[in-house]
């Protein structure tokens, strides 16, 4: 799935404006999926979309340790 693909998927899960999409898209497209999560907090994107982000990490992070058991 493409940067652009996977910023417009969490942009409609998220509920999020279009500026916090593009903000997304660019980040995911400049530095690709891993490091865009592992430095999720150190992009200044707004409150109300990175505590959704930070969920949806949380929850991905949950589903990775459930497949190594």
């Amino acid at each position: 799935m493409s940067a652009s693909e996977t910023a417009h998927l969490l942009g409609e899960l998220l509920e999020a404006t279009s500026q916090g999409r593009e903000q997304v898209a660019k980040l995911l497209s400049q530095y690709g999926t891993v490091m865009f999560w592992e430095r999720l907090e150190d992009w200044g994107l707004p409150t109300e979309l990175l505590e959704k982000l930070q969920a949806v990490k949380q929850i991905l992070q949950a589903m990775d340790e459930g497949r190594d058991t």
